[in-house]
């Protein structure tokens, strides 16, 4: 179990994963983890990734399962899709890291849903609209990747749709952002199968940060 807001986490594998990173290879899989209710209105996921595949991200909520998912472009809530066309996205920042960025958001009262990947932001689009966040979304259970094959950092889920100005600075490598109230990289609680390996990130504006702190531990890179 997950405590959010408390100094303790009720877990054997709950940490601060700033400047880290797991690598997930073949026959590899990672969960994240969180009972930590809220009083949801929309969904707003972000994460970074190196990946050479497509990959899925699917939200398991207590009350049902597989309300919420990604399939590469494709967004599904509640049995209904849409989908995100990478051709007709427009550039909104320019990549200075070899990382990937990903974010999803999605309004419950409007169904508005919106997709950001690898420095471009797709037109919004309806999906689902006015569904029952109180009955579905009384706690998250767990984010899996399916079928995810490379390296992931950085995941992030709230309760609510992000502003502009909390996206740009996520996208942009701004650490100002503030955390997820769901899921919250500096606090996670997660499990591994397979050949999963956690590790110091590389390629990006926290590698720098990993390396000093490793070697301020006496560890050899």
């Amino acid at each position: 179990r997950l405590e959010m807001n408390n100094v303790c986490c009720f877990s054997s594998f709950c940490a601060d994963l700033q400047g880290m990173m797991f690598s997930v290879m073949n026959g590899g899989n990672v969960r994240f983890h969180s009972d930590n209710p809220s009083n949801f209105t929309g969904l707003t996921v972000c994460l970074r990734v190196l990946t050479e595949q497509t990959f899925s991200i699917q939200l398991n909520f207590i009350n049902q399962t597989h309300f919420v998912r990604l399939d590469n472009n494709i967004l599904y809530v509640n049995g209904r899709s849409v989908s995100f066309y990478p051709f007709f996205m427009v550039p909104v920042y320019q990549e200075h890291w070899p990382w990937k960025n990903r974010c999803l958001t999605w309004e419950s009262s409007t169904g508005m849903a919106q997709l950001w990947s690898d420095g471009k932001m797709s037109v919004r689009k309806g999906i689902a609209r006015g569904q029952v966040m109180t009955q579905v979304f009384s706690s998250l259970d767990e984010l899996p990747f399916y079928d995810f094959r490379g390296q992931l950092s950085d995941v992030h889920v709230w309760d609510r749709v992000l502003n502009s100005n909390d996206l740009n600075w996520f996208l942009s490598y701004n650490y100002n952002f503030p955390s997820g109230n769901i899921l919250d990289w500096k606090r996670i609680e997660y499990s591994t199968s397979g050949y999963t390996v956690l590790e110091p990130i590389f390629g990006g504006p926290y590698s720098v940060k990993a390396t000093r702190k490793m070697e301020q531990n006496g560890q050899e890179l």
